[in-house]
């Protein structure tokens, strides 16, 4: 995935005649976007059943909740709808297990305390969104566990844009394949370790690293390097 910040001008036209019902805009809604969100919360681990269910979600927080009126055209429509997605099936997840979770608490001695704790864990709910967090979670923990002067590299390759040739100089004129191979090793390392936290954290997640970079949004890249590294 690139970091896109193009406004795509053609998708956000098409993100307001949904918005204001037209007609052939769901039909082609229908077409197009309704598979890639079937395909994308299967794609996660989501069973037919469940597919079913959380795309209803989707659709309706993307025009009654009218989370649609926030795409502003800064990437593509297919992957705002796609982490919409995304995130309505972490969601799900988290919502059956809490479920799941209180129905196991039905013949225990102190079940008013049990319910009390049920009640605090909905009241502390984050603002962001669940992916959102897991990601900075996922992402912190790997940033934690990588090598410090390989990350400095990354960061200042990436980020601040120094030419590999001239970061030799500054590592005292090392070879411009080491500076690369340090460069690629603690990026794999940070993809490695932020999928590894997920599904340590989200064993029904099933997410892809490419998958993960759009939910990021833009930017990402820039960060974390390309999908393909």
């Amino acid at each position: 995935m690139s970091s896109d910040t193009t406004f795509h001008a053609a998708d956000f036209e098409f993100a307001q005649d949904l918005l204001a019902g037209d007609e052939p805009a769901w039909r082609r809604f229908d077409a197009e976007y309704v598979p890639a969100i079937a395909q994308r919360l299967r794609g996660m681990g989501a069973s037919d059943a469940d597919a079913d269910e959380v795309q209803g979600l989707v659709i309706e927080r993307l025009w009654t909740r009218q989370k649609l009126a926030s795409y502003t055209g800064q990437g593509p429509l297919m992957g705002f709808v796609r982490t919409t997605a995304s995130n309505a099936w972490l969601e799900y997840l988290r919502k059956h297990r809490r479920e799941v979770h209180a129905s196991t608490l039905a013949g225990e001695d102190e079940e008013g305390d049990a319910m009390d704790r049920i009640a605090e864990g909905k009241n502390d709910a984050p603002q962001e969104s669940p992916l959102a967090e897991l990601l900075r979670e996922a992402l912190k923990f790997a940033l934690d566990r990588a090598d410090a002067e390989a990350l400095l590299i990354m960061r200042l390759s990436l980020l601040q844009d120094i030419k590999q040739r001239d970061l030799c100089d500054v590592w005292g004129g090392v070879h411009e394949g080491t500076i690369s191979a340090k460069k690629k090793q603690v990026m794999t390392q940070i993809r490695d370790d932020t999928l590894g936290y997920v599904a340590e954290r989200e064993p029904n997640l099933q997410i892809t690293w490419q998958e993960l970079l759009e939910a990021c949004g833009e930017g990402a890249e820039a960060i974390l390097g390309p999908a393909g590294e």
